[in-house]
C-alpha cells in the first residue's frame, strides 16, 4: 500500500481506534481519564496500523496521526457525554464488542430495557441516511423497539451525541402506515 493511499485510511482507523478504546472503558471508570482513554486509543490505532501496513509507514504519518487521535481522545474524555458514559457501572453493560454487534455495546436502561450504543464518526448528507438504514435494519433483527429502547450514536471525534427514542419511531410509523 502506497503512503497517499495510506494517508486516505487513515481517519478510518483513528475512528476505529477511538471507538474500541471507547467501547473497552464502558463499565470501568477508571479508564474514563484523559490519559487512559488516549493511551488506549493511541495503542489500539499501532496495533491497527501493524496489522494493516505490512511494508512500514512514513513516521512523521504515523505520529501525526496518532497525535492527532490522543487530542481528540483527551477532548473527548472531557466532554459532558464521557462523563455519562463514565458512570456506567459493569452490571449495567450487557454485551460490548462482538457480543453486542450489529451494535458496539448494548447497556441497561433505568427502565430496565436495553439501549443499543453505536459508537461512529457521523457524516452529514445522504452518507447519514445510509447509517440510519443500516441501523434501522439492524434494531429490525435484534427484536424491534419492544427489546430495545434507545439507540445512542456517539461521535468518538467530534464528542457529539444522538439519541433517538425507538417508542416514538414505531408510534410515528404506525401513525403513517394508518393514515
Amino acid at each position: 500500500m502506497d503512503q497517499l493511499e495510506l494517508a486516505a485510511r487513515l481517519p478510518r482507523f483513528r475512528s476505529r481506534a477511538a471507538r474500541d478504546a471507547i467501547v473497552g472503558a464502558l463499565g470501568y471508570p477508571n479508564r474514563w481519564q484523559e490519559r487512559s482513554l488516549a493511551a488506549a486509543a493511541a495503542d489500539r490505532f499501532e496495533a491497527l496500523m501493524a496489522e494493516e501496513v505490512r511494508d512500514g509507514i512514513r513516521p512523521g504519518l504515523l505520529f501525526d496521526a496518532r497525535d492527532a487521535l490522543a487530542a481528540e481522545m483527551r477532548s473527548f474524555a472531557r466532554s459532558a457525554l464521557a462523563r455519562r458514559l463514565r458512570r456506567l457501572r459493569p452490571v449495567q453493560i450487557l454485551a460490548r464488542g462482538s457480543k453486542a454487534r450489529p451494535f458496539d455495546a448494548l447497556v441497561r436502561a433505568p427502565d430496565g430495557r436495553s439501549v443499543a450504543v453505536v459508537v461512529r464518526p457521523m457524516p452529514t448528507g445522504e452518507a447519514r441516511l445510509d447509517i440510519y438504514r443500516a441501523l434501522r435494519g439492524a434494531i429490525e433483527r435484534a427484536g424491534g423497539s419492544e427489546a430495545l429502547a434507545a439507540l445512542l450514536l456517539v461521535d468518538p471525534l467530534s464528542g457529539a451525541s444522538q439519541s433517538i427514542r425507538l417508542d416514538e419511531i414505531a408510534r410515528l410509523q404506525r401513525g403513517s402506515t394508518a393514515a
